[in-house]
């Protein structure tokens, strides 16, 4: 067995295996509904993965969804009868999906990051409570008075 695999941890171990996934789903809502649907929320449900774990620990497969998003052409949208097709209507519409795409992706990461600073601020209070309750339970020695040891 070589160092490399080793080195590899159970989390990074599962956080390629869950990459792995990711990227099996998108190719999946690509073959099944183009770019039309495409969204971190619907690639979380095809996945079967939070999208928290996603803006956390995969933002390549976010920046994989957006480039495939930016790239895909709905020429089923365009109107077979025109001669002549208006593209800048067509790289406008475009431009909203990719700007409706990096708005709710963007919300969801915001959220994301709150959770973590509320996910500190509350364990460092909790670090300081723990501190005052180790405080509370040591022994209080009075001026002019022996401790008394416990047993514990």
């Amino acid at each position: 067995m070589s160092g490399d695999k080793m080195s590899i941890t159970p989390q990074q171990k599962r956080r390629d295996a869950t990459a792995q996934r990711l990227r099996a789903a998108l190719a999946r809502l690509l073959a099944q509904e183009g770019s039309a649907k495409l969204s971190v929320a619907a690639l979380a449900r095809e996945a079967g993965v939070g999208r928290n774990a996603i803006y956390v620990n995969h933002r390549d497969v976010i920046a994989e969804l957006l480039q495939t998003a930016s790239h895909q052409i709905d020429f089923a949208a365009i109107p077979k009868a025109a001669p002549d097709p208006n593209w800048h209507a067509v790289a406008a519409q475009l431009r909203e999906q990719v700007r409706r795409l990096a708005t709710e992706n963007a919300r969801l990461l915001k959220r994301a990051q709150d959770a973590e600073l509320a996910i500190e601020r509350i364990e460092r209070r909790a670090a300081k409570l723990d501190a005052e309750l180790r405080a509370l339970r040591s022994p209080v020695h009075l001026h002019g008075t022996t401790p008394i040891a416990r047993n514990a």
